[in-house]
């Protein structure tokens, strides 16, 4: 078998013809041209004309979509808030409960112990009364007697009188002349002096107030009487005597 020969350098080589509607493939050395004609001017961005078309759109879509955010975290805030409040409140009523329940026990108590007091000072009272009684009548004459000797005692039992009974006007004070010695004695300047008298028939001690609505007996005896009186339940004697 013999080998083909090669062809002549002056031999052309030539494609078999191509039919219409296939396409042909460029050469390693051919130029690509491209389907744009250099007259035709570049076609725009499709994304950014959707972008600068709606960019009003995007922009309120935006908006609305910060507000929505903010109004749910204003109430979820609002929410959380209300809850944690309504936990403190309920933990404070708890607590108030627990502190009344000890607050009226402590009252309860409290109204034993005084109730038990007050039955004990009846019970102390009771016991102590005749020498209570016994006591206070001895220290009433013991004063009197030793106010007698420091201070003219009628005068100041008068002068008490008259500002008890609020007495006006011209008064006749009748005292024993025991007595009306003692007053010159021991207050010689009393402006009260004027009004006093001395009474024949009247016993030491013993004070009558004249004036115009009537007579006041303000004596020593009489206050002593009053007092004993009082301290005897008016039995006429002493308590436990």
């Amino acid at each position: 078998m013999s080998l083909p020969k090669p062809p002549l350098s002056s031999t052309v080589l030539r494609q078999p013809s191509q039919a219409v509607g296939t396409r042909r493939l460029p050469s390693f050395g051919a130029t690509v041209q491209t389907s744009t004609s250099s007259n035709e001017e570049p076609q725009p961005d499709v994304k950014q004309a959707l972008r600068d078309t709606f960019a009003l759109e995007f922009a309120e879509i935006e908006r609305e979509s910060r507000e929505k955010g903010l109004l749910e975290g204003r109430q979820q805030a609002r929410t959380q808030l209300n809850e944690a409040l309504a936990h403190q409140e309920q933990q404070w009523l708890k607590k108030e409960a627990s502190l009344r329940t000890a607050l009226e026990a402590e009252r309860l108590q409290l109204a034993r112990l005084v109730e038990a007091l007050g039955a004990q000072q009846k019970q102390l009272m009771a016991s102590m009364e005749p020498l209570v009684g016994r006591l206070a009548l001895a220290v009433v004459t013991r004063f009197l007697g030793q106010h007698a000797e420091t201070r003219p005692l009628i005068a100041d039992v008068a002068r008490q009188a008259i500002e008890e009974h609020q007495l006006v006007g011209p008064m006749r004070i009748r005292v024993a002349r025991v007595d009306y010695e003692t007053l010159l004695r021991l207050a010689p300047d009393d402006a009260l002096l004027a009004s006093f008298q001395v009474d024949p028939q009247a016993s030491p001690a013993s004070c009558l107030i004249d004036f115009g609505g009537g007579q006041l007996d303000v004596g020593v005896q009489t206050q002593l009487a009053n007092v004993a009186a009082v301290l005897n339940g008016g039995d006429g004697r002493v308590a436990g005597a």
